[in-house]
């Protein structure tokens, strides 16, 4: 765990700013939303396969009244949790009915709803891809077996250990009595901790999990507080609604505990940032092409040494990057050919070098991680640019150029002055909002288009040179007499 003497708080703000862009780049309030909505379908069969489980075997009836006691005191505010639960066992006890398809629909929603969670997971940590399938039912069917009963015991086994130590609470030091009143809190971070060590597909530090379990248990207990404080304080939803009024405050209440969980996770995927130093790490214009170009480097000397491959974390390491970012070039040059991984699955999974340094060329790499110029050129064109000629400019290393030369075909002026953009390829013009020119006919027209029409043809040269004589030595007779039209 982090030492509060080792923490460089300028880093931590940062890292704070960092994880408010990552969640606002991966849309965690519409993702908290959207599991919402996915819960609801879902929290009846989970409560269903839950407890029946537990009616299934009577020896666990007390570990069943543990959980439930548990959930019932500490999963949402006070003031709507009994009506909820009476709710919720209602529904699940009327689901022992249900045929042998009924029971396999509910078996298949709550999978779902897993499958749904360890996605976004998956997103928030940057893993572009999934487990197999068998590998995801074998662990979401341990969840909802296992998970029930082992949180159960613990629950019995705590409470059991409370009630004896209630007596000797006054014996006790301050201290000491004030720790058993944490041991909800300490359950709810280990929880939290477990689903984010377990459900992303991709390794993570149990030290990252334990401080983001930590502290989206005590986002989550101050958000039942306050949420509950708020319920008494302004009963505007049951005002409102009357006997219904469960309902929208179970719906918000299950939203903002999605909204929690989603920022401890996103908050766990981005400690390696502050451990590595991360924020220290110069970004800049082109990095990714001088990282892409260190990760070659690092597993071309593996390749010559052991051979064996690099995982993930071992070249974020050695980079003194963070992980997502790693994954993120070693995805996009596994794309190219370039690298290759071993048919481990995560964390296990190492990475190989495919390329031959030797005789593979540095411009597909520079097209993928800095400079594209061909994409460049046709989304030049695209927006009324010669493309074709910057992209010349920029193939041939012509950067100490005018700006003027780059955009020798996007604008002409009006008589008026107005600027107005020349679409070339359906050779009309349009004005700045992208209505054509209702005046007029819709050819090219004016004596400062001719005169650049003209233009163009004498950079295209008459002496077979790629057309360098009407460029670079603007002395092509149809260029020069395009620019004397334009002078006139």
């Amino acid at each position: 765990m982090l030492k509060l003497s080792r923490i460089n708080w300028n880093n931590v703000r940062q890292l704070l700013r960092y994880a408010l862009a990552r969640a606002q780049d991966d849309r965690i309030p519409q993702v908290a939303g959207s599991l919402t909505f996915t819960s609801i379908l879902s929290i009846v069969p989970l409560f269903a396969v839950t407890f029946a489980l537990f009616t299934a075997f009577p020896i666990f009836n007390s570990f069943r009244d543990a959980l439930q006691g548990f959930l019932l005191e500490h999963l949402m505010p006070e003031s709507v949790n009994a009506q909820i639960f009476n709710y919720l066992n209602q529904f699940a006890s009327k689901a022992k009915s249900l045929t042998a398809f009924g029971l396999i629909g509910l078996l298949v929603t709550a999978v779902l709803t897993l499958m749904t969670v360890e996605s976004a997971f998956n997103v928030i940590w940057r893993v572009p891809r999934a487990r197999p399938l068998a590998q995801r039912l074998l662990i979401y069917w341990s969840l909802l077996t296992l998970g029930p009963l082992l949180f159960g015991v613990s629950l019995s086994i705590s409470s059991y250990v409370f009630t004896q130590s209630m007596s000797l609470v006054s014996t006790l030091p301050p201290a000491v009595a004030s720790l058993l009143s944490l041991i909800p809190l300490a359950l709810t971070s280990v929880a939290f901790m477990l689903m984010y060590l377990y459900m992303p597909n991709c390794k993570v530090d149990w030290r990252d999990a334990l401080v983001g379990g930590v502290v989206a248990a005590l986002a989550f207990d101050l958000t039942k507080r306050g949420f509950g404080m708020y319920i008494r304080q302004f009963p505007t939803y049951t005002a409102v609604y009357g006997a219904f009024a469960a309902v929208p405050i179970f719906l918000l209440w299950i939203y903002l505990s999605w909204l929690v969980a989603l920022l401890g996770a996103t908050i766990t995927s981005v400690l390696p940032a502050l451990r590595l130093g991360h924020f220290q790490y110069p970004r800049f214009p082109g990095s990714d092409l001088l990282d892409g170009l260190t990760l070659i480097h690092l597993l071309n000397s593996d390749r010559e040494n052991s051979g064996n491959g690099r995982t993930t974390a071992q070249l974020a390491g050695t980079m003194r990057t963070s992980l997502d970012h790693a994954n993120d070039l070693l995805t996009r040059l596994e794309r190219m050919g370039w690298v290759g991984r071993l048919t481990m699955q995560p964390p296990a999974e190492r990475w190989l070098l495919l390329a031959n340094p030797r005789t593979t060329t540095l411009a597909p790499l520079v097209a993928q991680l800095a400079l594209n110029v061909d994409e460049l050129a046709r989304q030049m064109e695209r927006h009324a640019l010669d493309g074709a000629h910057v992209a010349e400019m920029l193939r041939e290393g012509k950067w100490d150029v005018p700006l003027a030369d780059a955009l020798p075909r996007a604008v002409t002026a009006d008589d008026d002055g107005a600027d107005t953009l020349v679409e070339p390829e359906a050779g009309r013009r349009a004005d700045p909002a992208g209505r054509p020119d209702e005046g007029g006919p819709r050819g090219l027209e004016g004596p400062r288009v001719q005169a650049r029409q003209e233009g163009q043809e004498g950079r295209e040269g008459n002496d077979g040179r790629d057309g360098r004589d009407g460029r670079d030595g603007r002395d092509g007779p149809e260029g020069r007499q395009g620019r004397e039209s334009a002078r006139a």
